[in-house]
Protein backbone atom coordinates (compact mmCIF):
# COMPACT_ATOMS: atom_id res chain seq x y z
CA UNK A 1 0.00 0.00 0.00
CA UNK A 2 1.43 3.25 -0.76
CA UNK A 3 0.45 6.10 2.04
CA UNK A 4 0.65 9.59 0.95
CA UNK A 5 0.26 12.63 3.64
CA UNK A 6 0.44 15.85 2.38
CA UNK A 7 -0.77 19.82 3.10
CA UNK A 8 -0.82 23.51 1.92
CA UNK A 9 0.59 24.16 5.65
CA UNK A 10 3.99 22.78 7.52
CA UNK A 11 3.74 22.35 10.97
CA UNK A 12 0.33 20.25 11.34
CA UNK A 13 2.39 16.96 12.00
CA UNK A 14 2.80 15.29 8.88
CA UNK A 15 6.10 14.18 8.83
CA UNK A 16 5.54 12.87 12.52
CA UNK A 17 2.42 11.52 11.26
CA UNK A 18 4.14 9.85 8.27
CA UNK A 19 7.30 8.31 9.90
CA UNK A 20 5.41 6.95 13.10
CA UNK A 21 3.29 5.23 10.28
CA UNK A 22 6.10 3.86 8.09
CA UNK A 23 7.47 2.72 11.56
CA UNK A 24 4.02 0.73 12.50
CA UNK A 25 3.30 -0.96 9.34
CA UNK A 26 7.80 -1.73 8.51
CA UNK A 27 7.47 0.54 5.51
CA UNK A 28 9.44 2.68 3.55
CA UNK A 29 9.42 6.61 4.41
CA UNK A 30 9.99 9.38 1.59
CA UNK A 31 9.78 12.76 1.69
CA UNK A 32 9.99 16.23 -0.43
CA UNK A 33 10.84 17.82 2.38
CA UNK A 34 14.30 20.01 2.34
CA UNK A 35 14.76 19.29 6.47
CA UNK A 36 14.10 15.93 6.82
CA UNK A 37 13.76 13.67 9.84
CA UNK A 38 17.37 12.86 10.84
CA UNK A 39 17.22 8.97 10.82
CA UNK A 40 18.75 6.49 8.15
CA UNK A 41 15.64 5.25 7.52
CA UNK A 42 14.32 8.24 5.14
CA UNK A 43 14.33 8.57 1.62
CA UNK A 44 15.23 12.18 1.08
CA UNK A 45 13.95 12.99 -2.59
CA UNK A 46 15.47 16.24 -4.28
CA UNK A 47 13.54 19.31 -4.34
CA UNK A 48 14.54 19.49 -7.89
CA UNK A 49 13.34 16.63 -9.35
CA UNK A 50 9.93 16.50 -10.82
CA UNK A 51 9.00 12.42 -10.31
CA UNK A 52 9.38 9.82 -7.48
CA UNK A 53 12.56 8.25 -8.44
CA UNK A 54 11.03 4.76 -10.77
CA UNK A 55 13.33 2.32 -8.19
CA UNK A 56 11.35 3.64 -5.53
CA UNK A 57 8.13 2.66 -6.90
CA UNK A 58 8.94 -1.02 -7.07
CA UNK A 59 8.40 -0.52 -3.65
CA UNK A 60 4.80 -2.25 -2.43
CA UNK A 61 4.36 -0.39 0.77
CA UNK A 62 5.89 3.07 1.29
CA UNK A 63 4.15 6.16 3.12
CA UNK A 64 5.27 8.98 0.95
CA UNK A 65 5.36 12.62 3.54
CA UNK A 66 5.24 14.94 0.64
CA UNK A 67 4.47 19.14 1.61
CA UNK A 68 2.87 20.45 -1.53
CA UNK A 69 4.54 23.86 -0.72
CA UNK A 70 2.45 27.01 0.01
CA UNK A 71 3.70 29.01 -3.26
CA UNK A 72 3.55 26.06 -5.94
CA UNK A 73 2.61 22.66 -5.91
CA UNK A 74 5.41 20.46 -5.89
CA UNK A 75 4.96 17.96 -8.73
CA UNK A 76 5.80 15.21 -6.71
CA UNK A 77 2.48 15.42 -4.92
CA UNK A 78 0.88 14.79 -8.79
CA UNK A 79 3.07 12.25 -9.26
CA UNK A 80 2.40 10.32 -5.88
CA UNK A 81 -1.72 11.30 -6.21
CA UNK A 82 -1.39 8.95 -9.39
CA UNK A 83 0.43 6.51 -7.56
CA UNK A 84 -1.07 6.44 -3.88
CA UNK A 85 -4.14 4.28 -2.49
CA UNK A 86 -5.02 7.26 -0.14
CA UNK A 87 -4.61 10.54 1.09
CA UNK A 88 -4.13 11.86 4.33
CA UNK A 89 -4.00 15.25 5.33
CA UNK A 90 -3.25 16.04 8.91
CA UNK A 91 -4.39 19.54 10.55
CA UNK A 92 -4.37 21.55 13.97
CA UNK A 93 -7.55 23.33 15.05
CA UNK A 94 -6.49 26.82 14.20
CA UNK A 95 -8.12 28.72 11.78
CA UNK A 96 -5.15 28.93 9.10
CA UNK A 97 -4.51 25.31 9.56
CA UNK A 98 -8.53 24.12 9.23
CA UNK A 99 -8.70 26.59 5.66
CA UNK A 100 -4.79 25.16 4.26
CA UNK A 101 -6.84 21.82 4.93
CA UNK A 102 -10.07 22.48 3.20
CA UNK A 103 -7.92 24.36 0.06
CA UNK A 104 -5.51 20.60 0.44
CA UNK A 105 -8.69 18.68 0.36
CA UNK A 106 -10.04 20.27 -2.82
CA UNK A 107 -6.68 19.95 -4.71
CA UNK A 108 -6.86 16.15 -4.72
CA UNK A 109 -9.89 15.47 -4.69
CA UNK A 110 -9.54 14.85 -8.60
CA UNK A 111 -7.52 12.09 -8.06
CA UNK A 112 -10.57 10.24 -6.85
CA UNK A 113 -8.38 8.24 -4.18
CA UNK A 114 -9.67 8.17 -0.65
CA UNK A 115 -9.24 10.68 2.01
CA UNK A 116 -8.88 11.25 5.73
CA UNK A 117 -8.08 14.08 8.13
CA UNK A 118 -6.39 13.88 11.13
CA UNK A 119 -6.91 16.22 13.52
CA UNK A 120 -3.76 16.41 15.22
CA UNK A 121 -2.36 17.52 18.63
CA UNK A 122 -5.46 19.58 20.16
CA UNK A 123 -5.98 19.58 23.85
CA UNK A 124 -9.38 20.82 23.90
CA UNK A 125 -12.73 18.93 22.70
CA UNK A 126 -14.69 21.57 22.63
CA UNK A 127 -12.07 23.03 19.83
CA UNK A 128 -11.59 19.78 18.17
CA UNK A 129 -15.38 19.83 17.60
CA UNK A 130 -15.67 23.19 16.14
CA UNK A 131 -12.63 22.13 13.81
CA UNK A 132 -14.46 18.90 12.84
CA UNK A 133 -18.14 21.08 12.34
CA UNK A 134 -16.17 23.42 9.93
CA UNK A 135 -14.33 21.04 8.30
CA UNK A 136 -17.65 18.87 7.71
CA UNK A 137 -19.46 22.19 6.78
CA UNK A 138 -16.98 22.39 4.16
CA UNK A 139 -16.36 19.28 2.87
CA UNK A 140 -19.25 16.95 3.74
CA UNK A 141 -18.14 13.77 5.59
CA UNK A 142 -14.70 12.97 5.33
CA UNK A 143 -13.80 10.42 7.35
CA UNK A 144 -11.69 12.33 10.31
CA UNK A 145 -9.62 10.60 13.13
CA UNK A 146 -7.89 12.41 16.00
CA UNK A 147 -4.50 12.26 18.03
CA UNK A 148 -4.42 14.28 21.44
CA UNK A 149 -1.44 16.15 22.37
CA UNK A 150 1.39 13.71 23.34
CA UNK A 151 5.08 13.63 23.82
CA UNK A 152 5.15 10.62 21.75
CA UNK A 153 6.53 12.29 18.85
CA UNK A 154 9.33 14.45 20.65
CA UNK A 155 10.16 10.65 22.31
CA UNK A 156 10.56 9.48 18.62
CA UNK A 157 12.35 11.84 17.84
CA UNK A 158 14.81 11.84 20.70
CA UNK A 159 15.24 8.08 20.54
CA UNK A 160 14.58 6.73 17.73
CA UNK A 161 11.48 4.40 16.15
CA UNK A 162 13.65 1.29 17.80
CA UNK A 163 11.99 3.12 20.79
CA UNK A 164 8.58 3.29 19.13
CA UNK A 165 8.39 -0.23 18.46
CA UNK A 166 9.70 -1.70 21.98
CA UNK A 167 7.74 0.81 24.29
CA UNK A 168 6.00 -1.16 27.07
CA UNK A 169 5.05 -0.52 30.51
CA UNK A 170 8.76 -1.98 32.32
CA UNK A 171 10.09 0.97 31.99
CA UNK A 172 7.92 3.83 33.45
CA UNK A 173 6.35 4.46 30.07
CA UNK A 174 2.51 3.44 30.54
CA UNK A 175 0.86 6.77 29.70
CA UNK A 176 3.34 6.66 26.65
CA UNK A 177 1.80 3.12 25.90
CA UNK A 178 -1.64 4.05 25.52
CA UNK A 179 -1.20 7.18 23.59
CA UNK A 180 0.81 4.79 21.37
CA UNK A 181 -2.05 2.25 21.37
CA UNK A 182 -4.35 5.15 20.52
CA UNK A 183 -2.11 6.14 17.51
CA UNK A 184 -2.21 2.46 16.27
CA UNK A 185 -5.83 2.66 16.17
CA UNK A 186 -5.69 5.59 13.51
CA UNK A 187 -3.00 3.52 12.32
CA UNK A 188 -4.93 0.74 11.20
CA UNK A 189 -8.15 3.03 10.26
CA UNK A 190 -5.74 4.87 7.82
CA UNK A 191 -4.72 1.08 6.80
CA UNK A 192 -8.62 0.23 6.48
CA UNK A 193 -9.56 3.15 4.43
CA UNK A 194 -6.52 2.27 1.82
CA UNK A 195 -7.55 -0.68 1.04
CA UNK A 196 -5.35 -2.82 3.27
CA UNK A 197 -6.36 -5.15 6.12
Amino acid sequence: MIILFTSFKGGVGKSSLAFNLATYINSIYITNDIIAIDDKAVIQIEPKKKRIPIQLLSETNAVLDFGAMSTQVDPKVSHALSICDVVIIPTMTDARSLQATIDTVNLVKAANKPIAIIINNFTNQKKFNQAAQRLINALGHLPILSIRSTTLFERVSRDGQDWLQNIHNDHGEHQLNKTRVAHEAVYNAILKLGGGE
